[in-house]
């Protein structure tokens, strides 16, 4: 990791993120004491609506009870059942009487819009003050609330506006149903369906100051999400846990929580009304508070907090920006430059600017890099002189080799009396001698294959059926350039070690191979090999160390020394990443591999 990623992070690690938790855990625990504070504030207020609903469903289910033992109702249900079977409709005096009946008693109660008498034969009765139709008995028994009715034998049942499809969905409707007893015998008489309109519930929010204008709404809510009456109207009959979704559970306890309502972020709290025995069956009440309301002056202040943290936190970074960084990339720039120095790219300057102390720091690198490149450019040229001098050596060192072989073959023929023979050996030789002399250092890959071919057809009048040669080359590689003089040795080196012994005919394989930025060139030969000791005596040289009398001595044995001249000739014109290499087994044969660039134009 760079200086530069080193300081950043240390400034994000003990300057901004200190300040940015800071601020967040300050911004968090306000939030969160709000809330809690607020919360409580809003369940006791809870509490105090679901005592005051605790007494409206108490009056009401009071009053149903006191007229449900009446005469004059129970009397209603022993007239409907007296009633023939075949009859299915009363008497106009039956119906009248039953009319005064309910207005002088069930329906003094203002709050009770309607009332409905079911027998159990199905024979229904209602009155009300509104003309309107009552529900059949037919749809009645088929709701899912009756059998909750006749489980509560007799207890109330109230039902929410829109709670059940079978019930007619008016404004701030409830229903009381009930299973209706024999008031001597407790035998069952039948049914009774009370409508209740109760304007009591505005008197108790508007009680709270939760008037449309207030920022507090109040949703009563059954267990299944559906509001049966909103403070403000709007949302009455729509699903609260649709308009709270994956926030609301109305199966936990008590609780409040921050939550976005309709694009708001608001301040919810749920409070289960446990009035089961009033026959309300798991209502709860949901107040709903913008947050804004909630939190007042605090949110502003913490807001303004906020904004100066975030002001503080831009200037340290301009800071660390304008300052550290230029510092930082001073050092950044001298670092990278000294690695290109490191690599040998004497080239490297800093650039100088201010009157500064960095200013003066690159001006002395400037100066120690640029009296590196006088000391290493006399040591260039230094070698090259060396190296200049070597290549010669082990060129007129090869020259004189190859020429006595030659001339040791003409000398056979010569004794031999074969005078055509002699004749083509001389011009064969005159053709090698004649690139041999040339100046150039390098020549194309055609030109050297020339030079192999007429090398190996002298050498076949000497070894006559003794070898055979190919030679495969792709025409694309024809035009690369490399040293003269390079593949004769080689095959030089199969024929005089590799055949000489054998009782068969020998095979030399010549194969150029594109190997992307380098050539690889193979002389493979099937004789005897070469021993795993004398193997290990080719060094694959990355100097030149082999002492000079020992090259040119005339004592020592020659053999096999053009194949190390060919090394070393490589080595130091193409540099430590070419030369040759070896690999061979004795009774197997021999491979030699050549690598050089693959570049069409010859080197200066």
């Amino acid at each position: 990791m760079n200086l530069n990623k080193k300081v950043f992070i240390g400034f994000l690690m003990f300057i901004i993120i200190p300040l940015f938790v800071l601020g967040s855990a300050v911004y968090t625990v306000s939030q969160q004491l709000i809330e809690k504070k607020y919360g409580d504030l809003t369940e006791v207020t809870l509490q105090a609506i679901s005592r005051n609903m605790y007494y409206m469903f108490k009056e009401a289910n009071y009053f149903s009870d006191f007229w449900m033992v009446k005469e004059s109702i129970q009397g209603i249900y022993r007239t409907m059942d007296d009633v023939k079977p075949n009859e299915e409709v009363l008497s106009s005096y039956d119906l009248n009487t039953f009319d005064t009946l309910l207005r002088g008693s069930i329906l003094t109660y203002s709050p009770i819009q309607n009332v409905v008498i079911y027998n159990n034969s199905g024979k229904s009765f209602s009155a009300g003050r509104t003309s309107g139709s009552s529900l059949p008995w037919a749809d009645l028994k088929k709701s899912a609330a009756f059998q909750q009715i006749e489980e509560l034998n007799g207890s109330p049942l109230w039902i929410g506006p829109s709670e059940y499809k079978e019930f007619a969905a008016g404004h701030r409707d409830f229903y009381q149903a009930r299973l209706v007893k024999d008031f001597w015998t407790m035998d069952n008489r039948g049914y009774m369906l009370l409508r209740f309109r109760f304007n009591e519930l505005d008197q108790i929010f508007k009680s709270f100051k939760t008037n449309v204008e207030s920022s507090t709404r109040y949703l009563l809510v059954n267990n299944s999400g559906l509001i049966f009456y909103d403070n403000k109207q709007s949302l009455e009959g729509a699903n609260v846990l649709q308009l709270l979704p994956n926030k609301l559970d109305l199966q936990l306890s008590n609780h409040s929580f921050q939550s976005n309502f309709q694009n708001e972020k608001s301040l919810v709290s749920l409070y289960h009304l446990n009035i089961n025995n009033m026959g309300v069956q798991n209502w709860s009440v949901v107040s709903i508070t913008s947050w804004k309301y909630v939190a007042g002056e605090i949110e502003t202040i913490m807001t303004l907090v906020a904004g100066i943290t975030f002001v503080c936190i831009f200037f340290a970074l301009v800071y660390n920006l304008v300052f550290v960084r230029r510092i930082i990339q001073l050092i950044l720039r001298m670092l990278s430059s000294m690695k290109r120095v490191e690599r040998g790219d004497l080239t490297a300057r800093m650039v100088e600017s201010g009157k500064d102390e960095t200013s003066a720091l690159a001006r002395g690198f400037n100066s120690l890099v640029a009296r590196l490149e006088d000391l290493l450019e006399e040591v260039k040229r230094q070698q090259d002189r060396k190296n200049k001098a070597e290549l010669m050596l082990l060129q007129a060192q090869i020259k004189p080799h190859f020429l006595f072989n030659t001339l040791e073959s003409i000398n056979v023929l010569a004794i031999q009396n074969q005078g055509k023979k002699v004749s083509q050996m001389v011009y064969r030789l005159g053709n090698l001698l004649r690139i041999g002399m040339e100046s150039k250092e390098e020549i194309t890959l055609k030109q050297e294959l020339e030079h192999l071919k007429s090398y190996l057809e002298i050498q076949e009048f000497r070894f006559e059926d003794q070898f055979q040669y190919q030679i495969e080359a792709p025409s694309e590689l024809l035009d690369v350039y490399m040293l003269k003089l390079t593949l004769q040795p080689l095959v030089e080196n199969s024929l005089q070690h590799g055949f000489e012994p054998i009782a068969y005919k020998g095979l030399i394989t010549i194969k150029v191979v594109n190997e992307g930025e380098r050539i690889g060139i193979y002389v493979t030969d099937d004789g005897i090999g070469i021993s795993a000791e004398k193997l290990a005596k080719f060094h694959y040289k990355t100097e030149l160390e082999t002492p000079i009398h020992e090259i040119i001595g005339t004592n020592e044995e020659r053999r096999g020394l053009g194949v190390s001249n060919v090394a070393d000739r490589i080595r130091i014109q193409y540099g430590a990443h070419y030369g040759l290499f070896i690999c061979s087994q004795e009774g197997m044969g021999t491979t030699m591999k050549i690598v050089i660039p693959n570049r069409k134009g010859a080197s200066l």
